[in-house]
């Protein structure tokens, strides 16, 4: 068996697995729902291409799998698109005017209804033989509406993850488990693939220079490696809004420009409390800290904490927590009782529980690695 029908084979079959696990999941969060509708898709996507694959070498022994594929890759773009903004949103909600990314699938519906699936099988057997599709106005103007859904989609869905990882930095002061770096990549890949495969149809559109099976094989069997990922990563993300983050209005709370603050006595008031209590209590210590645990203890709200950051002293969030941070690992890096110690471990007493933000983070404040800071401590 050739490798590109068991890879289709194997991305069937590993949809549709995922979108049972998701069905059954407990306590699904509406994202899920949206997975697992994606997955359902995806494997009605791929079966259909290895039908028709498969029905093309064995003498077309399922003629009416003749591109019955191509219109539900319209839904994959809205499905991803709909998964990002319901993981970013903090109060996204499905609504009925979320159909209208449905229109352009409709539409390729009607219109492959009337150009191709109500045709004998006779004829559209020999249209797919000849490729005489590829001369039919259709033709160029489905690869198209695809491209540009596949395309634009997954482009909306990178500025959803842009903002958001902008304004988790107003609630936590750690978002490497939140920030869906490993979204990010994926639809980075998954972009280069598109707009690749794209290309390509768009081309072969043009000057007829590749079979369609051809590219037929190579766009579904990327696109079953993206749901392979995409399925091991999104079951393991679930909800990122929990319910002690949901009464903290992040859209809110990061929209406060600051020329917008008024520094009033009362505020000039605040920020000495603010930064006497991280002096004295060191909370940034617990590296679960949020601005809700934050604002609790000194008995305000949390956007007014938010506002308080921006407009006085001009830090989100987590620059403001990771800054008092590093500058105590700069303390415990002058301590001569402290030099047997690993960097790490003393990151670590200083509240960053992970590796790859400490250093991220102490770089782009300090200006060098904690290693060539803690050398030239020590030889001072």
């Amino acid at each position: 068996m050739p490798i590109t029908s068991i890879i289709l084979i194997f991305g069937f079959f590993l949809s549709f697995f995922l979108w049972i696990l998701v069905v059954t999941k407990r306590g699904k969060v509406v994202s899920d729902k949206i997975l697992s509708f994606y997955f359902f898709v995806s494997a009605l996507i791929i079966l259909f291409a290895f039908l028709e694959i498969y029905s093309r070498k064995n003498g077309y022994i399922f003629p009416w799998t003749i591109g019955t594929s191509t219109p539900f890759i319209l839904l994959v773009g809205p499905l991803l698109w709909l998964y990002i903004e319901s993981l970013t949103n903090q109060k996204f909600r499905l609504k009925g005017t979320h159909l209208l990314h449905a229109i352009p699938f409709v539409l390729v519906v009607i219109l492959l209804f009337v150009r191709m699936f109500l045709l004998p099988d006779s004829v559209k057997i020999e249209m797919d033989q000849s490729e005489a599709f590829k001369k039919d106005f259709v033709f160029p103007l489905v690869v198209t509406m695809i491209a540009l859904s596949n395309v634009g989609y997954t482009v909306w869905g990178l500025f959803l993850i842009k903002s958001y990882r902008k304004r988790i930095k107003t609630y936590f002061s750690d978002i490497d488990e939140l920030d869906l770096s490993w979204l990010r990549f994926l639809l980075l890949s998954a972009l280069i693939f598109l707009a690749s495969i794209s290309l390509l149809y768009i081309v072969d559109s043009m000057l007829k220079l590749f079979t369609y099976e051809l590219l037929q094989v190579i766009g579904f069997s990327i696109a079953s490696v993206f749901v392979m990922v995409l399925g091991f990563f999104g079951l393991r993300q679930g909800s990122l809004f929990s319910v002690q983050t949901i009464r903290f209005d992040m859209d809110k709370a990061a929209s406060i420009p600051i020329q917008e603050t008024n520094i009033k006595r009362d505020e000039e008031d605040f920020v000495h409390k603010l930064l006497s209590h991280m002096k004295e209590q060191k909370p940034y210590i617990n590296p679960d800290i949020t601005i809700a645990k934050l604002s609790d203890e000194l008995g305000v709200t949390p956007e007014y904490l938010s506002g308080i950051l921006n407009g006085r002293l001009s830090m989100n969030f987590f620059d403001f927590i990771n800054h008092h941070r590093i500058e105590e690992f700069k303390e415990l890096c002058k301590n001569p009782k402290n030099q047997n110690f690993t960097l790490i471990s003393l990151a670590y007493d200083c509240g960053f529980n992970s590796k790859a933000t400490f250093n991220r983070v102490f770089k782009k404040n300090v200006g060098v690695t904690p290693s060539e800071y803690f050398q030239g401590v020590s030889k001072s």
